[in-house]
């Protein structure tokens, strides 16, 4: 429900406890009238499973209510799960059956927005342990793209991936690395790593779409509530039409 700041859409965003880009990337990006508010679950481990993802989000969800969000944006990437696409359209069905709002999916917004762009062939940055490489290369694969190039920037410590530590020199360098020839797209997955503040910069430099996945997430959701405007200097995504934005199911 909209309320004196939120004019046009409060949104909630679904993050979990240990991650810290999602909400100052979301804010960056805020368009006048609309607000987003922060609700943490619980993150002990990287959930193997969507049972147990759903689990941990069980308080986060309760407590959003409150709030009477008008949308929920759901800030987590679990393409290092096996069928990812089955797991976001899992935790999309579950959110928006126990929330009644709608839902937008980070894994979903990444997909609209590669197409959105025309890019087929793929270098992709992630955070994820190496183990999870092929479980993202399928994923991307099972979307119709190409993977040509992959970094994966796990940092593990004491079981878990805290990939906000990773600098942003570090991330420029391992979209370059993935910057191949025969590349005509260069993404970014797992919500937790710097890059949205990349994004313009590094267009520039690498003359390429750049798709970080929270600012795929953002411009999808404001997509989906019809309020996306074209908005210069934060790369290709955020400035195409509304009307260039493509539906997912």
């Amino acid at each position: 429900m909209t309320d004196a700041l939120g004019t046009r859409a409060v949104l909630a965003v679904l993050v979990p406890a240990t991650n810290t880009m999602v909400e100052p990337d979301l804010a960056s990006l805020q368009p006048p009238g609309v607000t987003n508010h922060t609700f943490r679950f619980p993150f002990p481990e990287l959930p193997a499973t969507p049972e147990r993802l759903l689990e941990l989000m069980e308080p986060a969800i309760a407590l959003m209510q409150a709030c009477e969000p008008d949308h929920l944006v759901l800030g987590y990437s679990p393409e290092y799960m096996p069928a990812a696409a089955g797991v976001a359209q899992r935790l999309r069905a579950s959110l928006e059956a126990a929330s009644g709002l709608g839902v937008t999916t980070a894994t979903a917004a990444v997909t609209a927005a590669l197409r959105a762009l025309n890019c087929r062939r793929l270098g992709i940055v992630n955070p994820f342990p190496a183990q999870a490489d092929a479980a993202v290369i399928h994923h991307f694969q099972s979307e119709g793209f190409e993977v040509a190039a992959m970094e994966c920037l796990a940092s593990a410590q004491k079981g878990k991936v805290f990939s906000a530590r990773i600098g942003a020199d570090q991330i420029r360098a391992a979209f370059r690395a993935v910057n191949h020839d025969d590349v005509d797209g260069l993404l970014q997955v797992g919500t937790n790593l710097v890059a949205t503040s990349l994004v313009e910069e590094l267009e520039q430099e690498l003359g390429k779409p750049v798709i970080a996945v929270n600012t795929a997430t953002y411009w999808h959701a404001l997509g989906q509530l019809g309020l996306h405007t074209p908005v210069a200097g934060r790369g290709r995504l955020m400035a195409l039409k509304a009307h260039a934005t493509v539906p997912t199911p």
